[in-house]
């Protein structure tokens, strides 16, 4: 049996030819590029996940999963992590 080495660049690459695929991906794309921004600000700052646990009243397991990016959080959490490291979303046109 032959196995074809498959490259997920190349994979993604082919299915973002459709449409729908591509509007999705590219949703999911700014989430996360969303919450690793805010990952390297706290490392950036030397602030551990407890200090910013204690800084903004959402648990160490919860900004665990979403630095594992296992979740997106809600707007309010959102808004919590950002005032936690002095930071502020700024919304602009594509």
């Amino acid at each position: 049996m032959s196995f074809e080495k498959i490259i997920v660049k190349d994979l993604v690459a082919e299915k973002r030819k459709d449409p729908n695929f591509d509007k999705a991906y590219a949703k999911i794309e700014q989430e996360y590029s969303l919450i690793d921004k805010i990952v390297q600000e706290r490392k950036r700052k030397k602030i551990t996940q407890e200090k910013l646990a204690a800084m903004t009243g959402i648990s160490q397991q919860s900004i665990s999963r979403l630095e594992r990016e296992k979740h997106i959080p809600q707007i309010d959490t959102l808004m919590k992590l950002l005032d936690g490291l002095d930071l502020k979303l700024t919304i602009v046109s594509k």
